[in-house]
């Protein structure tokens, strides 16, 4: 066990993974929790914007202060919104209306598909604007 831990503490890309996925865990957490509360009160795509929002800032922090050993600044911070936006937008909320609306399948049900796929973009896309900027 020792071992394995030293071998990911000196693998600096695989320890950045795990990271980010410990943290994608967890906002994916939070996300789930405001979606399905907010839910109950409003339209999906409230609460999908709700979720998303409120998990975006402690993801950002994460990222940058955990995943990546960096400090918030301005350029990582418009990257990051950047790289979620699109994930949001083009990914999320693409998702869910051909699930929802077109395909007829339950908001509830839809999530979880569009939050799989959500993950492994924002992984790709957020990983681009931090190493890049």
């Amino acid at each position: 066990m020792n071992k394995k831990i030293k071998s990911l503490k000196e693998n600096q890309k695989l320890l950045e993974f795990v990271k980010f996925c410990i943290v994608g865990g967890i906002s994916t957490g939070i996300d789930a929790c405001i979606f399905f509360t907010v839910k109950q009160f409003t339209i999906y795509q409230i609460a999908l914007v709700s979720g998303y929002a409120i998990s975006f800032i402690a993801n950002y922090f994460m990222t940058v202060l955990w995943t990546f050993k960096s400090k918030p600044n301005k350029k990582n911070a418009i990257g990051v919104l950047a790289a979620h936006l699109i994930n949001l937008f083009v990914v999320r909320f693409g998702l869910m209306h051909l699930f929802v609306e077109i395909c007829k399948i339950d908001s509830n049900i839809a999530y979880i598909p569009t939050l799989l796929i959500s993950i492994v973009a924002s992984f790709i896309l957020v990983r681009l604007a931090v190493k890049k900027l």
